[in-house]
């Protein structure tokens, strides 16, 4: 019984040890990650302006409630009036948003002419988009039923 008492303690352990190891691995791997996409961003290159690509066909089937979660964060991200304009917090702007979305919710940073940048999230046919352009802040969201809502944070520029 002893024997059997050690042996149960011993495989916990091993597997506790794994899942830290496995842990800080996949940390790690997320940090170079980030890093890089970081660079990525703030390094200069022909394609950030181009156009995104197009979507391909789908077949898959798409949960009615994943939808719903997406539209729903979007709503929540509308309340929040968020007037971000530093590049350099795209990324945690993005990672905050792609982390409550649903698990194929694709995104990308775009950065534009003229110090200008978005943030797109899209999953199927809903789509969410934080602009930052020189005359404000500006949100598209299209939900599951193709309705379009946009919000705007426009600059205030006084006239000499």
């Amino acid at each position: 019984m002893l024997k059997i008492l050690l042996g149960l303690c011993l495989g916990i352990g091993l597997i506790v040890l794994w899942k830290i190891f496995l842990k800080i691995q996949l940390n790690q791997y997320s940090q170079q990650f980030r890093i890089k996409q970081l660079a990525d961003l703030i390094k200069p290159d022909a394609t950030s302006a181009q156009p995104l690509s197009k979507p391909e066909a789908r077949v898959d089937e798409v949960e009615e409630y994943e939808q719903q979660l997406f539209d729903d964060v979007c709503q929540m991200f509308f309340e929040r009036h968020l007037t971000e304009r530093n590049l350099s917090q795209a990324i945690v702007v993005q990672e905050g948003i792609l982390k409550k979305l649903p698990a194929k919710a694709q995104t990308r940073i775009r950065k534009l002419d003229l110090g200008e940048w978005s943030i797109y999230w899209t999953f199927y046919d809903q789509s969410l988009e934080y602009y930052v352009g020189r005359y404000g802040v500006f949100y598209t969201h299209i939900d599951r039923f193709g309705c379009e809502h946009k919000c705007e944070f426009k600059e205030q520029h006084s006239r000499a």
